[in-house]
Formats: C-alpha cells, structure tokens, sequence
C-alpha cells in the first residue's frame, strides 16, 4: 500500500490517567488455501462475513500474508488507485536504480531477481511520472 493507502502507526492518548489507544485502518492482503464449493460462491465474491464463517468452519485457511500494494478499486476514489500505482512503480524502479549504481552489488542480491535493463528503467520512471500527474489530474477533477 502507498502510504495513504497503507497502515498509520497507531497513537496512544491519555485520558485522565489511563491510556487509551486511537483506532486506526488497515488494509491488508490472505493467500488463502481454499477447500472450494460448487454450491457456494466463488471466493472472489465474498463479503467478510462469509470470510469469517469460511475460516470458523475450516474451509479456508490462510497461507501467508501478502506485503505490498492493496487497492480497494470498488471503494477508491481513480486518483488514490492511480496514485498508488505510482508510487510502487517508482519505488521499485528507485530499488534498481539503487542497485544498478551499486559497484559492487552482492551475489544475493542479483542472483535473486534479474535487473531490467536501464532503458527499460528509464521508461518505468516516465511511466510512475505520468500516472503521479493523472492521479493529480483526477484529483483535481474529485474522481
């Protein structure tokens, strides 16, 4: 998630001499193990109640927690979507550009995960640059 679409470090306020903790959203994202259903619905169209009674009941179980970006496009407004996009693009475009520049870049790290080639790089930053100015467009536009 961009920051605006991420989690907010929760803080904690006194009232009178107790501490009292400010709620605070977060989105996260399951990889769930599915046990599927033909006579239930597709896991895609689960609301969170039927989340809940698909883990109560066994039928899922998750898997791993998934770190990163998590957009909400049917709640969204475009420009916080778009925003977002762009914001993981040039953040992991700024991750190369931070290796490439690196002399002597460990074996784990390029073993790992092959590095696009610069021009390529260069293209993904024009991208990330483009869609940071639609999302401002659109903001401007209250979409």
């Amino acid at each position: 998630m961009s920051t605006s679409l991420g989690c907010t470090t929760p803080l904690t306020n006194t009232w009178g001499e107790m501490a009292v903790g400010v709620r605070s959203k977060h989105r996260v994202a399951l990889e769930l193990d599915i046990d599927e259903d033909p006579a239930h619905l597709e896991p895609e169209a689960w609301d969170l109640h039927d989340l809940q009674l698909a883990l109560a009941a066994g039928l899922a179980r998750p898997l791993r927690m998934i770190h990163g970006l998590v957009l909400d496009t049917e709640r969204d407004h475009l420009s916080v979507t778009v925003q977002a996009m762009a914001e993981r693009i040039g953040e992991a475009v700024q991750g190369y550009w931070m290796i490439s520049a690196t002399p002597a870049c460990p074996q784990s790290v390029t073993a790992r995960a092959r590095r696009p080639p610069i021009e390529l790089l260069v293209e993904l930053q024009a991208i990330a640059q483009h869609a940071e100015r639609a999302a401002g467009h659109l903001r401007e536009q209250g979409l």
